[in-house]
């Protein structure tokens, strides 16, 4: 589905991404963990073409995927940002409605079809009661729900998230990443998801990968991947990995002592 073949890329100076190979099959979930400047924005920039490898390449299905028209692209992957952006002051509905654009002409009006995905969209996020409302009037959680919705309106084959779970209280951020995973597993779409939260990769993801200067530290099964020296060597974190009493799944829990000194 996705293959990343030894990509790099600089912004200016030393790479950001150093080399990174990295393939993603149809309906499964990785999720890309690391440290600040680690390049995990970089790379989901990367993977949707918005920037062009300075070596190797990203391709989509075979397909390079800075060769594919952008409003097929937009067909094809959709993406959240860590950050929505609150000025334009479009309604919570308006701001959904915009992910059926690359299914529809500029200018065209949406169709039953487009309606119903608009409607499906803002109730998997909680956001019907919501959706008159003007997207600056929102708090920062609400916005990134809305965010969400118009991923999930805008359907394709990939999706890229980056930090999806953002500013969203507990219950939220459970049920968004539920919605996430039964539509990826029951649609086939792959997923590459940037978290910063370790037990919510562990319990999300298929498979994670651990990002560290830019390059691949490790990628495999959350638990083989979130082991205590691993996350304090590079973290710089002290921690225990405990196994979740129903699940299996790994539980990070700090243990203090990471080094930090004492405020003066």
């Amino acid at each position: 589905m996705l293959e990343i073949r030894h990509v790099r890329f600089a912004y200016s100076g030393p790479p950001v991404v150093d080399g990174v190979d990295l393939t993603i099959a149809r309906g499964e979930i990785v999720a890309v963990v690391g440290p600040n400047g680690a390049g995990k924005s970089t790379l989901l920039r990367l993977a949707s073409g918005l920037l062009e490898p300075q070596a190797g390449e990203v391709c989509l299905d075979g397909e390079p995927v800075r060769s594919i028209p952008r409003r097929l692209a937009a067909r094809r992957i959709a993406g959240v940002a860590a950050e929505t952006d609150p000025r334009f002051p479009f309604t919570v509905r308006d701001t959904v409605a915009l992910g059926r654009h690359p299914w529809r002409g500029s200018f065209g009006p949406l169709s039953a079809a487009d309606e119903a995905r608009i409607d499906a969209a803002l109730e998997a996020a909680d956001l019907l009661a919501l959706a008159d409302r003007p997207l600056p009037s929102l708090s920062s959680g609400e916005r990134q729900r809305a965010a969400l919705a118009r991923c999930l309106a805008q359907g394709g084959d990939l999706l890229l998230l980056d930090e999806p779970t953002a500013h969203l209280d507990l219950g939220h951020r459970l049920r968004m990443l539920d919605v996430l995973r039964a539509r990826a597993k029951a649609s086939g779409r792959a997923v590459l998801a940037v978290l910063h939260d370790l037990n919510l990769a562990g319990v999300f993801a298929d498979r994670i990968v651990l990002l560290v200067g830019g390059r691949v530290a490790a990628d495999g099964p959350p638990a083989a991947v979130l082991t205590a020296a691993r996350i304090r060597e590079a973290f710089g974190a002290a921690v225990d990995v405990l196994d979740h009493p129903q699940t299996g799944a790994p539980v990070v829990v700090p243990i203090g002592g990471g080094g930090a000194g004492e405020m003066p």
